[in-house]
């Protein structure tokens, strides 16, 4: 691989993906004294300036392709809905430039990804992140979700890629992400584009093109229910997570001759929440087959789909 960055400058690169354990085990494995009080930054600046020319190469050849395969790995996750952080937006920000930001949400918490690979700037790109890791010009998970885009994109070809190693299979990892251009609903001067990438392998893929949305689950049979409670500064919430099994979802529509039969997606399990109320006042439970409407969100903490903001649910009486 022909690099044309110093191998000082790519370690440094690598190392931010590592935390203080890590970096630590470097050092001993290298025989290096003197680094146990030191914080991250100083660890990466201590095992680079203690290295010579050769041994930096040494430490590049055997931990690049695991760490960048970890990196990746992360961003596939992220992008499949299997990660704590999900993508919350891509926009391409100057499709001449390649300049596209991507913010990633997680709890309570956010990180804003920008990267722009062009020809004239490929050997090295543009790009920043408010990860620790991005933030040093590390190869975060974040900048590899950026980096598949604009593969995605077209933006680049692999042949001309000589900054980092790949794994031997990114080609196969990545081969079912797609790309779905979407309308910005700004002013029709403005340049920017939203983009929504899905991994069609993934099995949360079904419900991609519905999260943040509202739905209607037109049916599903109840195989478990779970009561909860929510304590927000001494109120206690009582609510039931409902998981549904063979359920079918679709858009909601606000009249009858905008439903498409060919929008409706089936699901072997969907999760709604609904209020205590509801269910007391519908008698629910497991066996009932029924149907409401919501709107679909990702919960992060749960890990899991589920249709919330459910203001009341019809029970389908078989035969009806």
């Amino acid at each position: 691989m022909n690099r044309k960055i110093d191998d000082q400058d790519y370690l440094n690169y690598l190392l931010q993906s590592l935390n203080v354990k890590e970096l630590k085990q470097i050092c001993r494995e290298n025989d290096i004294k003197g680094f146990s009080k030191l914080k991250k930054s100083e660890l990466i600046d201590f095992i680079i300036d203690s290295f010579s020319e050769e041994e930096i190469k040494e430490v590049i050849n055997k931990n690049e392709i695991e760490i960048i395969t970890k990196e990746i790995d992360l961003a596939i996750n992220k992008i499949n809905g299997h990660d704590r952080e999900l993508i919350s937006s891509i926009k391409i920000v100057n499709p001449e430039n390649h300049e596209v930001e991507i913010i990633f949400k997680g709890f309570n918490w956010e990180n804003t990804s920008f990267l722009s690979i062009t020809p004239e700037n490929i050997d090295d790109p543009e790009r920043d992140c408010d990860c620790r890791v991005g933030a040093n010009s590390g190869f975060c998970s974040h900048f590899w979700a950026g980096f598949i885009l604009s593969l995605k994109q077209d933006w680049f070809n692999l042949s001309n890629w000589t900054l980092t190693k790949l794994p031997d299979d990114f080609k196969e990892k990545i081969e079912m992400i797609k790309l779905t251009k979407m309308p910005t609903g700004g002013k029709t001067d403005e340049i920017s584009e939203n983009i929504v990438m899905t991994d069609e392998s993934s099995e949360d893929n079904q419900f991609m093109e519905f999260v943040g949305k509202s739905i209607t689950v037109y049916e599903g049979e109840i195989s478990d229910l779970e009561k909860k409670e929510q304590d927000f500064q001494g109120n206690i919430t009582v609510y039931y997570i409902i998981t549904l099994k063979s359920a079918k979802l679709g858009p909601r529509v606000q009249k009858k001759s905008d439903f498409r039969e060919e929008k409706i997606k089936s699901v072997e399990e969907l999760n709604l929440r609904i209020s205590e109320k509801i269910f007391d006042e519908n008698d629910v439970k497991i066996g009932d087959n029924i149907s409401g409407n919501g709107k679909l969100t990702r919960d992060n903490f749960l890990r899991i789909y589920i249709v919330k903001n459910i203001r009341k649910i019809q029970k389908i009486m078989e035969g009806i």
